[in-house]
């Protein structure tokens, strides 16, 4: 068992024998305790097709009963103690966490172990399906949702990561619970799972409680390919529907993973380019009454990354918007960063992990996050300490050192063909 000070900050780590790693941050001025189980497996982990959104289905299945409880016990259980209780998956993980006060603790922790072994009843699973299938026909009323699931799959091709959270409808129709067993036997292993907990908790108390809970649990796989990929060359895809009375565009390209050294240069880059206010684009594009709306970001993977471009605009100004995107990006990479956008993006990066950090979900959020990419826990303090050293010189290269023109996906989806578009 180990301590960390940081700072002033005290982080505990320790494992148990199975491979259950536990991190903790104590916040003694809290009423609130935050305690999650951070699975690290999603859709990128569906290397089959044929299983498409198991781990999104596996997390509601999560909630449908346990080997000792079913579903409406489940909800009562944590109803009683007030617990503020949910779950997400994405491409990389599985999250399951509940917020309670301090004095509850012991029956949040038990609750939320218990359900980590789900009792996956044939029924409740085929009820389910129906369930998931809505979802992902209400994700595809949604142009945007649309636009992106077809940018990912265009990126990403044969790639996991094309694959959506949700699914297909095909994938999950025939989806068999003997295939959701047999991944939920896989991946939901002690050693690919981290119990993360940020507020007002005794560290010790913390440890007995995951021997008492979690002891016995199985080892399985752990960890993921996580070579890099990029795609070969530029495309595009033009979706036309006449009857949307918007252009919807997102242009995708190569940028940095979550591991590499530039990760906070390409993040304050990817800012200066087009966050929400303030950027390039909210500037030039967004505050003329070009478009609706304009942004760019850096969306960090494991092994990989994504620089996105969005816009969304009338059809009379989407092929002007289209161009004025790749003008904005051929700046940057031309022209440099000047230092005053550079200081207000690191001041907003700065302002919004220190208000985070005073919220026991966020931070118990980021211990598990810290685990999965630097193997240890980073203070607040050392977080904005590597913010204010970048420079220029560090975000250009960050952003020069990809292939951003070369390997351009561009996806779109409007009332305009690919003629009337690229004009």
């Amino acid at each position: 068992m180990s301590e960390t000070i940081a700072n002033g900050t005290v982080f505990h780590t320790h494992t148990l024998s199975n491979g259950l790693q536990i991190v903790g941050q104590p916040m003694p001025d809290f009423e609130s305790v935050a305690v999650s189980y951070y699975v690290r497996t999603g859709s990128r982990d569906e290397y089959d097709p044929n299983v498409a959104g198991v781990s999104h289905f596996l997390e509601h299945m999560v909630f449908k009963g346990t080997k000792t409880l079913d579903w409406q016990e489940i909800t009562l259980a944590f109803n009683k103690i007030g617990a503020e209780l949910n779950a997400f998956t994405s491409h990389e993980s599985t999250v399951y966490y509940a917020r309670v006060l301090g004095e509850y603790l012991d029956n949040a922790f038990e609750l939320l172990s218990d359900m980590m072994y789900p009792r996956l009843d044939e029924t409740d699973f085929t009820m389910e399906k129906e369930v998931i299938i809505n979802e992902i026909a209400r994700s595809e009323d949604q142009p945007y949702n649309l636009t992106y699931r077809r940018m990912m799959q265009d990126y990403f091709n044969d790639h996991p990561l094309g694959h959506d959270v949700l699914g297909t409808r095909e994938s999950i129709r025939n989806l068999r619970v003997e295939q959701m067993r047999d991944y939920w036997n896989r991946r939901y292993a002690a050693n690919n799972l981290i119990l993360s907990v940020a507020g007002n908790f005794d560290w010790e108390h913390i440890v007995k409680l995951a021997e008492q809970h979690c002891a016995n649990w199985r080892t399985g796989d752990s960890g993921r390919d996580v070579s890099h990929y990029e795609p070969a060359k530029s495309s595009r895809h033009v979706m036309v529907d006449k009857n949307l009375k918007q252009q919807i565009m997102i242009i995708a390209m190569p940028a940095v993973d979550i591991k590499h050294p530039d990760y906070y240069a390409a993040v304050l880059g990817g800012s200066i380019l087009g966050d929400s206010d303030g950027s390039r684009l909210y500037w030039n594009i967004y505050q003329r009454g070009l478009a609706e709306s304009a942004s760019a970001g850096i969306w960090a993977m494991e092994g990989t990354g994504i620089m996105l471009m969005e816009a969304n605009s009338t059809p009379e100004d989407a092929p002007r918007v289209l161009k004025m995107l790749n003008q904005e990006l051929d700046s940057l990479l031309n022209d440099g960063v000047f230092e005053d956008e550079l200081r207000r993006a690191k001041d907003k990066w700065i302002s919004g992990i220190v208000l985070s950090s005073e919220s026991t979900f966020s931070r118990m959020r980021s211990l598990a996050g810290d685990w999965v990419t630097e193997g240890r826990l980073v203070s607040v303090e050392e977080e904005i300490e590597r913010i204010e050293k970048i420079t220029p010189e560090d975000v250009m290269r960050s952003l020069k050192h990809f292939p951003m023109r070369e390997k351009q996906i561009i996806t779109t989806l409007g009332p305009l063909s690919e003629a009337e578009l690229f004009v």
